[in-house]
Order: structure tokens, then sequence, then C-alpha cells
């Protein structure tokens, strides 16, 4: 593969054409030249310090006519979310990537900001721009939700929730399962834990029903970590029995199948019998079944859903001392009480409409 050479100054004038006639200037020292990368100075919206957004669009040259425009947007809070198009036309990657409003990438979940980053795919000229979900973050009470959906059609898009500072308890399996058969029992893995969620169908649909899965769930897990982990069983203690049930749907059929083939030991049958037939197939049948399934089936005795006796989600905020009356009055206190009673509002945009 042949090395390409760096970005020269008349290539950049030329580049920067279409971003200059829309007021947006490139900031040289912050570019690459020789990773043919550009990026442009920051331009910041909205008047209200606490609803300033901060937008930074970059640049990349990718292979031969094809180039590829990202613009990240942070808010004050810390919350950043990108938005990606490609193609060999400038002016009109950008035009793409302004047609996308920058509130469209910030959704409040009561009072969690649910950040979501998108990819722009071509389409009919009728519908516009495919927006297509790529990533999203929301930072509750102790932990960070991270979600990464798949290029891959029909995959499941892939969830995980890591600790911020203190060290949570054991976290129940089945704390999203819950919500339903789309959402999978979480396993550990190192100081984090890590699920699916299901995603048929084609774009657009796709990602808007994720979203509205996932707002969803943002707003169960703010609600419960916002309650004692024993409410958790308290109000889902009859969909908690449906998972663990789920769950051993797998060994039920291996015992199912097993049983079958050893009855057929003590079954005579014709050498023409169609039910010979399939048995004597079954095991090749099943094994391309199973290569053929996003998820392999874990053969499994989950444990029974019990309610936890953990006064807290996390055992360091339980050793505090309790707090006094004058404490429970101030305003960080007021704010979480709040908190907890507007989880279920997830509609509102977190930039205003003039953005």
């Amino acid at each position: 593969m042949t090395e390409r050479r760096p970005l020269t100054h008349h290539e950049i004038l030329r580049l920067i054409e279409p971003f200059t006639r829309r007021g947006r200037h490139v900031d040289l020292a912050a570019s690459d030249r020789t990773e043919r990368r550009l990026v442009f100075k920051p331009i910041a919206h909205g008047d209200d310090a606490a609803l300033r957004a901060t937008e930074v669009l970059q640049l990349d040259d990718l292979r031969p006519n094809v180039w590829r425009l990202t613009r990240k947007t942070a808010l004050p809070t810390g919350e950043t979310a990108k938005l990606v198009a490609e193609g060999p036309d400038l002016g009109e990657v950008l035009e793409r990537i302004e047609s996308v409003p920058l509130q469209a990438h910030f959704v409040e979940v009561g009072a969690v900001v649910f950040a979501r980053s998108y990819r722009l795919e071509p389409a009919d000229s009728s519908s516009g721009a495919l927006k297509v979900l790529t990533t999203a973050e929301a930072r509750l009470n102790g932990l960070t939700l991270s979600v990464k959906t798949s290029t891959a059609k029909g995959y499941p898009t892939e969830i995980e929730l890591s600790p911020q500072e203190d060290q949570p308890e054991e976290l129940p399996d089945d704390l999203l399962a819950a919500l339903g058969r789309d959402w999978s029992v979480l396993r550990r893995r190192g100081v984090a834990w890590v699920g699916t969620l299901r995603a048929p169908g084609r774009e657009p649909d796709r990602s808007r029903r994720i979203e509205a899965a996932l707002e969803r769930g943002v707003a169960h897990l703010a609600q419960t970590l916002a309650e004692p982990p024993r409410r958790f069983h308290q109000k889902y203690a009859r969909a908690r029995w449906g998972v663990a049930f789920r769950r051993t749907i797998p060994l039920l059929g291996a015992t199912a199948l097993l049983a079958g083939a050893l009855a057929m030991v003590f079954v005579d049958l014709p050498q023409d019998s169609p039910l010979g037939l399939m048995m004597f197939n079954a095991p090749p049948i099943l094994l391309a079944t199973l290569f053929t399934m996003q998820e392999i089936p874990r053969l499994e005795i989950p444990a029974a859903p019990r309610a936890s006796r953990a006064s807290s989600w996390f055992p360091q905020r339980g050793q505090n001392p309790p707090q006094s009356p004058e404490d429970l009055n101030t305003p960080e206190s007021v704010k979480n009480s709040e908190n907890a009673e507007s989880c279920q509002n997830v509609d509102r945009n977190v930039l205003p409409s003039e953005v």
C-alpha cells in the first residue's frame, strides 16, 4: 500500500471552501496534515451557559474521493455525542451534517441526560439521509450505561453498565431482563456488567425501536438505583420469575432431545420411517442451527429470584451516618428526591429548540 502524502496548502484552501462559506474556520494547530485530517474551530451554541453546546467538526481523508466528516458536540455537564457522514462531495456532506439539529443528540430521561451518536447513510431523495444510531451513553447515579449498536443486520445491541466512583453491590443479573424478552441478562466482565438488547428490523425503524427501548431502560435504572435494592424484587417479582423460566428453556430443550434420542433405542421403527429419518438427521441440523444463532444459548439452572437484604446499591454509601432532619432539606437531597419522581419523563430535549 502506497503511503499518502500530507495535505498541501492549496489542497487545504480547496477543501475548506464549503466550510468558510458557512462561517466555519479551520484550526491548523489542531489539524494533522500528515494524517490528512482537518479540524475546525469550536462553535458555541446557546446563550445560557448551563445549556451551551460546543460543536467541533473534523474532516478525514479516508481514501481517494471519499471524505468522512465528524461533528462532535459536548455539553457543559460532560455529555458528548457524534454525528458522522461520508461522501465525495464535501458541500453535500456538510449539508447532511447541518440538517441534523444538535438537540437531536441529547434527551432528558427524568433527570438523566441521554446522549446518542449517529451515522448518516444515503437514502432516497424523498426521505433524506438515514440517521442510524451507533452509540449512546447515560450517566446514572453511580453507574454509566454505554450502548454500542452492531453494523451487522439483525445483531443485538451491546450494553455495558460500569461503575463511576463507588463499586456497587453485586447487581442482579436480571436487572434489565425484567423489562421484557428483548433484554438479556447481565454478565460480569471485569468491574462492569454487560448484556444485549435485541434489535430486529431495518433502518430507520430499527434505530427508533432501540432508542425507545433504551429510554425506557434508562428510566428504569434511574428509578431502581434511587430506591433500596429490595424494592426491585417487590416491583418485578413476577417478571424475574419469568426471566428465570426463560433461562431454563435451553436446558429443558436439550434434556427433551436427549430423552427422545434415548427413547428411540427402545422403539422399533421401519427403515423408511419418516420419524426415524428425522431423528437420524436431527443432530447435524441442530448443530447447523446453533451456529446460525446470533447468541449461543446457555445451558444453566438460574438461581431463584430473591429480594436483596442490602440497604443500598452502593455499600460505601450505606456506611455513611444517617442524615439529620436539617440535612434532608438541603438542595441536593431535594434534587435527588425530584430525580426519582421524574424518571418517567423521557421526551424533553436538553438543548433549546433554537440551537
